[in-house]
C-alpha cells in the first residue's frame, strides 16, 4: 500500500502512516527487531512519558533504556549513550528548539529521530539519520496520525490495513469541532468539549495501528509550511510583547526554527504555580511538557524532574490570529 503523497511536507512523501507517533515508533522498532535484529532501544530521559509507556505495552520483549538528555542542554547528548551494535538510539527535537546532536552513533547502531514538535526544521529536512518519525497531530489539525520515514531512503515498515484503525479519532475529531463551535460562539462553558476530549483520551491506546481515514484524507490539503510560518510569527509577536522579569527565561528555537510553544522556565517552582493559576484565571490554558516524576516514570533523572516543576508552555500555533496574540500577551504580562 503506497502512502498518500503529502506535497506540503516533502519528508513525508514516501512515509509509512500509523495511528499515532508512539505507534509509529513501536511499529518501526518491532519491524526492525525482525529485519535488523534490534534488541534494545535508548530513549531520552527528558521525553514525553507516553512514548516509552506505549512502546513497552506494544513490545514487552524489547529492552528499553534511557540516557541523560536535558532540554536545557545545548544539544542532545549522544556522547552519553553507551549503545552497542544492534541497539537503537532515539533522539528528539523536544519543543522544536533543539539543534542536531554533534556526536554520531557508533557503527552498527541505528539512529532514529523524533521530529514531532517541528517537522519543518532544518534538522528534519537535512537529516541523515537512519529513520525518523513524528506524531502528526502535534502540529497539524487532525485527530490522529503518526509517520515513519527514512532520510537515507531505507526500507520502511509496512502500513497496517485500514481496518486496524479504531473509533478514537472520531471522538477526537468531534471534540475538535465542538471546541471550534464554542470559540465561534464565544461560549463561556467548555464542558461539552472537555467531555468529548476526555472520552477520546480514555479510548486512546496502542490497540489502533492504522491512521484513521479522515486524517489520511485531510493530509494532502494541509499547508504545513504556511502553518509553521504562522507559529513562528506568533512566537515572535509574544517574544516582543512579553517582557520577562528576573527568575524567568524563555526557551528560544534555533535560528530559522519554529518553537512548538511559548515555553517559560522559572527559577522557583512556586512562582511557576502562581503564574499557571493566573493564566487559568484569564482563560488561558497553559500546559506542562512534561510532568515527569522519577517515582512514576522510569528513566527520569533528577534534573528532568526538577525542570518539570519549573516549566510552563502556552500554545501559539496557527489556530491563533495576531489579535489573539495581542490578548495572550496581555494575559501573560499580567500573570508574570
Amino acid at each position: 500500500m503506497r502512502p498518500v503523497p503529502i506535497a506540503q511536507l516533502p519528508i513525508l512523501r514516501d512515509a509509512s502512516l500509523f495511528a499515532s507517533g508512539s505507534r509509529a515508533l513501536a511499529e518501526l522498532l518491532a519491524w526492525g527487531a525482525i529485519e535488523h535484529g534490534w534488541r534494545r532501544a535508548w530513549l531520552p530521559s527528558y521525553y514525553c512519558p507516553d512514548v516509552p509507556a506505549a512502546v513497552a505495552e506494544a513490545l514487552p520483549t524489547l529492552e528499553l533504556r534511557s540516557y541523560p538528555d536535558h532540554v536545557l542542554w545545548a544539544a542532545p547528548a549522544l556522547g552519553l549513550v553507551t549503545a552497542a551494535p544492534g541497539d537503537v538510539v532515539v533522539v528528539a527535537n523536544q519543543l522544536g528548539i533543539r539543534p542536531r546532536p554533534a556526536a554520531a552513533v557508533p557503527p552498527g547502531v541505528a539512529l532514529v529521530e523524533d521530529h514531532s514538535h517541528d517537522m519543518g526544521s532544518e534538522w528534519a529536512m537535512s537529516s541523515r539519520a537512519h529513520y525518523a518519525f513524528a506524531s502528526l497531530r502535534k502540529t497539524l489539525p487532525i485527530p490522529d496520525g503518526g509517520a515513519v520515514w527514512s532520510p537515507l531512503g531505507l526500507p520502511l515498515p509496512p502500513e497496517p490495513a485500514p481496518a486496524e484503525a479504531d473509533a478514537t479519532a472520531a471522538f477526537a475529531l468531534a471534540a475538535m469541532l465542538q471546541r471550534r463551535l464554542e470559540r465561534a460562539a464565544e461560549a463561556d462553558d467548555a464542558i461539552p468539549f472537555r467531555a468529548l476530549a476526555r472520552s477520546a483520551i480514555g479510548r486512546a491506546g496502542v490497540s489502533a495501528r492504522a491512521i484513521s481515514p479522515v486524517s489520511r484524507s485531510l493530509l494532502p490539503y494541509m499547508p504545513a509550511d504556511a502553518w509553521r510560518g504562522a507559529r513562528r510569527r506568533n512566537f515572535e509577536l509574544l517574544t516582543g510583547a512579553v517582557p520577562l522579569r528576573d527568575g524567568v527565561r524563555l526557551l528560544l528555537p534555533q535560528p530559522g526554527g519554529a518553537a512548538f510553544a511559548f515555553t517559560l522556565v522559572f527559577d522557583d517552582p512556586a512562582q511557576r504555580e502562581v503564574a499557571m493559576r493566573a493564566l487559568v484565571a484569564r482563560a488561558v490554558a497553559p500546559v506542562v511538557l512534561w510532568p515527569l516524576d522519577p517515582a512514576v516514570h522510569a528513566g527520569t533523572g533528577a534534573a528532568d524532574a526538577n525542570l518539570a516543576r519549573r516549566i510552563l508552555s502556552v500554545n501559539c500555533d496557527q489556530r491563533f490570529s495576531v489579535t489573539d496574540m495581542d490578548a495572550l500577551a496581555i494575559a501573560l504580562r499580567e500573570a508574570l
